[in-house]
Formats: structure tokens, C-alpha cells, sequence
């Protein structure tokens, strides 16, 4: 559990005269209009508020076909316009943004376009802009640089054996040393300006790893043999990177890479591999065995919905099911009727071998950009989608062999908003 200590200035208190000659039967209820009148007095007044935040827009090229937009300081839980503009024309697109006025999206760029793309997002009154250069050079290869990367340098303000995680405050580096035949546990965060960064220097062995806190960077850890799942992350302001999964033992739940529940999680550069056991999958299905894939989330009642999550980078190797399956707060057809939503995602660069019917499926996840990812695995089709995920954007990306479909639609709730190649049937 993190605690987060706020310091608060207490006004001194102002000082309450009572003359000395009061008749009797006055002086209580003179104090007490004395002291209502203070409180009235700081009510009206109040504590100084916090300014506004200013709405702030920045961009990214995503390979060739879209600029991904991340705004911030936007009024919450509201419907935001973004518009693209080249100088050969503009294309709008609607988002959402979240609890925390944050949004994730992107702008098609016009084909075999490269140069400067104008964004602006605006919702109700407040508006940002920003220039981008868009597209992307010619022969650039979907996913050719997933996976782990080498560690850059690490200055490291604790260190500890993997076994003892130290507390740490906002913005230290913790260093944790080792082999430990358990699951991390990662439960101490910092603030969204200053996160706590637990590094694994790329060495470090664990059976599995678990984050359960807010504002974190986890990187450079060894995931081998975890029961169930390699890692769980649940929280906000989440980044995992560059990080090595492999061969998650089965213990009478789903065998999975990784589960992830929450908002503003960016899962970046990992590893994941061998995901597979105690499952007998094949393209159709898993049948009545565990449903390894290498990434998971989901909504229930002891979960929450996942709002703005990257996924970039990531290499997936030998997964008996899934590259990704994400299921939001509403599929009533399997009893889910759960508040709120799952949208703003990024799934981008990744690269997927896996054995289901499909590599990647979203159920209820609304406003997904899916681009520049290999689908090099034994699936009916790459990309999946039902249950109201609307807004999809696809474009750049790459099948292998054995993988004779791009997208379908697998209901008719899942069109609008959504920009890409036509879809496959069945």
C-alpha cells in the first residue's frame, strides 16, 4: 500500500476579543455569533485553489500511416475533437478523455504523405495544438526492433538484494540484486512527476513479478517460471520495460505472460516467451484447458477498466493463445455490465507468434490504434474485433505466412469511427 503525505498549512487562528464589562447574559451568545461569523467568514474565503491546468498536446509518427496524439489538462471524462491537417486536407476523429482530463488517440496520415501534420485537440472551450512530422522513410520493417534492448547506464540512488525491496520516495532509483525463487512484490510508488524507478539491471532472476502500486518504471527484470503469470500490473501511471518473461508454470488459473489493470500503463520493449503450459490450443480455440497469452486484461468487479495504455515494442514468442486479448466494462452477452470505459489505446511495433483463432482481440475497448505490428503466428486471422470496440485505426502492418487474414469485425457494433483496410469475412 502506498501512502502519499500531503502537507497542509494551517491558517493561524485569529485572535477573538471579549471585553471585559459583557453583561452576563450576552457573553455566550456573543462568542457564538462570533465564531459563526468566523466560519462563515472562511467558508466564503476558502483555500487558496490550484490554477486550471493548461491543456498540453504532443505527437508521434506511428510508422507510416498515423501520428499518435497524447493531450493532458483537458476537462475530464469528456468527448474531445482531434483534427490532422496536411496540405492535403484535414480528418477529425473523436476521443475520450479520462478521469484525469489525459487522452490517447491518432490521425491517419494521407498515403505516401511525409512531412509537417497540424494536430489540434479541442474539448468544449479548451483547445491545444501541435506539429508533427508524419510518416515514415520507405523499407522500414513492422516490429524489427521488438523486444528487450540493452540497459543504458543506471545511477542508482539504493541498492538491495532482490529479496528485501527497500521503501523508496518520489524519483529514486532502486537497484535490486539477485535470484529469488518468489514472486517481487513492488508496492511503494512515487508521483506522476516523479516516479520510483525499480531496475532490474537486466540480470536479475524472479518468479514472477508483481506491481501493485501507482507511478512506477519497472525494467530490466527476469520473469522465469512465475505461477500463472509472469508479471501483474495493477495501477496507474505504470511503465514496464524491457523486461524478460518466460515459460509461466500453470497452477489452475489462465497461464499468462502478463495481466495488466489500470490507467496510463505503458508496456514497452519486454520479452515475453513459452507461454503455453498445460494448454492444448489450437486455431480454433483452447477448449476446456488454460488460455496462455501473453497479454491480459479484463474488467470485473475486483478490476478496474484500462484507459490510455501503450503497448510498443513488445516480442512475442511461442504463446499457445494470444498476442493481447483486452476486454472492457460491457459485453453483456457474457454478464459484463460493469461502469465506465477502456479506451485511448496504442498497439504498436509489437511482434506476435501465437496459435489462436485470432493474435489480437479487443471486446469493449473503444478508440485503438493498431499499426506497424508483424502477426507471424499460426492464426485464422491478426485482429479481432466485437462488443462495441469502435474508433479502431489500423494500417502498416504485416502478416506472416500462416496467417491468411488482416482484420474482421466479428459483430455489427465495431464500424463506426473505424479507419483502416476493408475488413476480412469470418
Amino acid at each position: 500500500m502506498t501512502c502519499v503525505n500531503r502537507d497542509i498549512e494551517e491558517a493561524a487562528p485569529v485572535p477573538v476579543r471579549i471585553p471585559r464589562h459583557t453583561r452576563p447574559g450576552l457573553r455566550a451568545p456573543a462568542l457564538g455569533v462570533c465564531l459563526l461569523l468566523l466560519a462563515i467568514l472562511a467558508t466564503a474565503c476558502g483555500t487558496p485553489s490550484a490554477p486550471a491546468p493548461v491543456p498540453q498536446v504532443t505527437g508521434r509518427p506511428l510508422g507510416s500511416s498515423f501520428v499518435a496524439v497524447e493531450a493532458l489538462g483537458f476537462p475530464a471524462r469528456s468527448t474531445a475533437a482531434v483534427a490532422g491537417t496536411t496540405p492535403q486536407g484535414a480528418t477529425t476523429v473523436e476521443g475520450t478523455t479520462d478521469q484525469a482530463g489525459r487522452l490517447n488517440a491518432s490521425v491517419p496520415v494521407p498515403n505516401g504523405y511525409q512531412g509537417p501534420l497540424d494536430v489540434k485537440v479541442t474539448v468544449g472551450g479548451a483547445a491545444a495544438t501541435t506539429t508533427v512530422t508524419a510518416g515514415a522513410a520507405a523499407g522500414g520493417t513492422p516490429a524489427g526492433d521488438a523486444g528487450v534492448r540493452p540497459l543504458g547506464d543506471i545511477t542508482c540512488t539504493t541498492t538491495s538484494d532482490v529479496s528485501s525491496p527497500p521503501s523508496a520516495s518520489p524519483g529514486e532509483v532502486v537497484c535490486l540484486t539477485g535470484e529469488l525463487s518468489a514472486r517481487l512484490t513492488i508496492n511503494h510508488g512515487g508521483t506522476p512527476q516523479s516516479p520510483v524507478i525499480y531496475s532490474g539491471g537486466g540480470d536479475t532472476k524472479v518468479e514472477g513479478i508483481d506491481v501493485t502500486t501507482d507511478n512506477v518504471i519497472v525494467e530490466g527484470f527476469i520473469s522465469e517460471d512465475a505461477s500463472n503469470m509472469g508479471a501483474r500490473l495493477l495501477g496507474d501511471n505504470i511503465t514496464f520495460r524491457d523486461n524478460t518473461i518466460t515459460h509461466p508454470v500453470y497452477g489452475g488459473d489462465d497461464t499468462d505472460g502478463m495481466r495488466f489493470f489500470g490507467d496510463n500503463i505503458t508496456i514497452l520493449h519486454n520479452t515475453i516467451s513459452d507461454v503455453s503450459d498445460g494448454s492444448d490450443c489450437g486455431d480454433e480455440g483452447c477448449g476446456d484447458g488454460p488460455h496462455p497469452d501473453c497479454m491480459q486484461t479484463y474488467y470485473s468487479d475486483n478490476y478496474p477498466t484500462s484507459s490510455n495504455i501503450t503497448i510498443e515494442g513488445n516480442r512475442c514468442e511461442n504463446a499457445a493463445a494470444q498476442c493481447l486479448i483486452a476486454e472492457g466494462p460491457q459485453i453483456p452477452d457474457e454478464g459484463v455490465n460493469g461502469p465506465g470505459a477502456s479506451t485511448g489505446w496504442t498497439f504498436f511495433n509489437n511482434y506476435c507468434d501465437t496459435g489462436a483463432a485470432q493474435a489480437v482481440q479487443f471486446k469493449n475497448v473503444s478508440d485503438v490504434t493498431i499499426a506497424d505490428n508483424f502477426f507471424d503466428g499460426k492464426n485464422n486471422k491478426a485482429i479481432s474485433l466485437s462488443d462495441g470496440s469502435i474508433g479502431a485505426h489500423v494500417g502498416g502492418n504485416k502478416l506472416g505466412e500462416k496467417t491468411p487474414k488482416l482484420i474482421t469485425f466479428d459483430d455489427d457494433t465495431v464500424a463506426a469511427g473505424y479507419i483502416g483496410p476493408q475488413p476480412d469475412q469470418g
